[in-house]
């Protein structure tokens, strides 16, 4: 009773075993997965054939037999494929921001707006098409687009896919998780006059097909939902902050109702989540120690490695006395989901405040700032969170991010000491939809998975 999850990071990629009857981790590997090289300033790709040769690898590093796998991950990205499913264009992933690149004085996302009075986040899957309309860069061979999960999904199952869960199918954008329908004048203006196809919805826990030896496969589920189950036993009680590359907060709600501040996502057949999304969570702190890195190249200290970079940060951070004077660092470098323009900037230098340490204290402390102000408008479902359940291995390897999450957050910190909990949350809506697991039954594993939540579960 094996269950794989198969997460396609945007920087690694991820095959994880999880043996649902002693509800164990038996095996977890990984590969990177790395940018293409383009001169392109607006384009942020991966290669889907180096993606689909990656899951092939690890899933030939697997130790343990088993019986069904799902596919979780990034999410808003598209590629193109043709009438037998082959990629025929990279990935453009959320990170792309073609739908900024001027065009006649404008940009697809400023075209949106004007022509339907709609804004659609940078990177979004449709926007992203619509840009590549413009400027007719959509391949002449595509019959269709769809996300890096329906694909390597579809390369599992050995036919092309033309539905997704919800979950991934909302990430293309103009899509409304109630109805579960797209917004038709929207799509009508970003597709044209085509009959190119993308995926509609399916069911919660639908089985996709199979491969090899009759293994099950499930619809991919998006890495927010997937991460969401995978870690969170309790959701009434509990909220989900994710820092990786990019941070998101996650609140379950049974209901619909959702502030404009927050997105509201389908989650399986249980409800919603409401989503605030931030674009350079962990990729902000990189940005730091690259700088930092920098300063000592330019001093001859070469001997120092990026990890050895980041460890001197963090006791810097740690040694130095908290500080009345704190820096003040917005960490919207690439800006946010709403404004694309927006860049990061320090606040409040003085005279004896620009350390090291406080630097350092200062960009986390940005980073969790940035999630926590989603919950301003949020009274009705963050008052009854009394934990946060903190994810990625930014929390796991640097307390500075705990500590400020305890600090501002003012609730229970929980850290889910799983290497990739989307991988988890895969591999039981795998074997949710194999028939092998219930939902109920998927709580219990998490809530033994993780100890600390065992008092939450009910």
């Amino acid at each position: 009773m094996v269950s794989l999850g198969i997460d396609i990071g945007t920087t690694n990629i991820t095959v994880l075993a999880l043996d649902l009857d002693t509800a164990a981790i038996l095996e977890s590997h990984s590969l990177p997965n790395p940018r293409m090289r383009t001169t392109d300033q607006f384009s942020y790709l991966q290669d889907p054939y180096a993606i689909e040769a990656a899951v092939r690898t690890l899933l030939s590093r697997l130790h343990q037999p088993y019986a069904c796998a799902a596919v979780t991950g990034q999410v808003h990205g598209i590629l193109y494929v043709d009438k037998i499913g082959n990629a025929v264009s990279p990935l453009q992933t959320w990170l792309d921001r073609s739908a900024l690149e001027p065009i006649e004085g404008t940009c697809a996302q400023q075209r949106l707006l004007d022509r339907c009075g709609k804004t659609m986040p940078n990177g979004y899957g449709f926007v992203t098409h619509y840009a590549n309309r413009l400027r007719k860069r959509v391949p002449e061979t595509a019959v269709g687009f769809t996300g890096i999960l329906e694909y390597i999904t579809s390369r599992l199952v050995g036919k092309p896919l033309w539905k997704s869960d919800p979950s991934s199918l909302a990430t293309f954008g103009a899509y409304d998780p109630v109805t579960k329908s797209h917004d038709r004048d929207i799509v009508k203006e970003m597709m044209g006059e085509t009959d190119l196809l993308f995926p509609s919805p399916a069911d919660a826990y639908e089985p996709a097909g199979t491969f090899g030896d009759g293994i099950a496969v499930g619809y991919p589920v998006g890495d927010n939902q997937a991460g969401f189950l995978g870690v969170v036993a309790d959701p009434l009680s509990s909220c989900l902050v994710s820092i990786g590359t990019s941070g998101q907060l996650s609140l379950y709600s049974p209901t619909p109702i959702c502030p404009a501040s927050m997105e509201l996502r389908p989650f399986l057949d249980e409800g919603y989540l409401q989503v605030g999304a931030t674009l350079t969570a962990g990729k902000a702190y990189e940005t730091l120690e690259k700088f930092i890195h920098s300063l000592l190249n330019a001093y001859g200290s070469t001997t120092l490695d990026h990890e050895q970079v980041f460890s001197v940060m963090k006791k810097a951070a740690l040694d130095e006395p908290m500080s009345h004077d704190a820096l003040i660092v917005n960490t919207t470098l690439s800006g946010t989901r709403r404004d694309g323009s927006l860049r990061g900037s320090i606040l409040d230098i003085g005279l004896d405040n620009l350390t090291l340490g406080n630097l350092v204290r200062g960009t986390v402390d940005g980073i969790i700032r940035e999630l926590l102000d989603f919950t301003v408008d949020q009274d009705a479902v963050f008052s009854s969170v009394r934990t946060v359940v903190a994810t990625g291995s930014a929390v796991r390897k640097n307390q500075l991010f705990p500590q400020s999450l305890a600090s501002q957050f003012k609730k229970q910190v929980l850290i889910a000491e799983v290497e990739d909990g989307s991988a988890v949350g895969a591999a039981l809506i795998a074997a949710i939809s194999a028939g092998r697991l219930t939902r109920r039954q998927s709580k219990k594993i998490v809530a033994e998975l993780f100890p600390s939540h065992a008092g939450e579960h009910r």
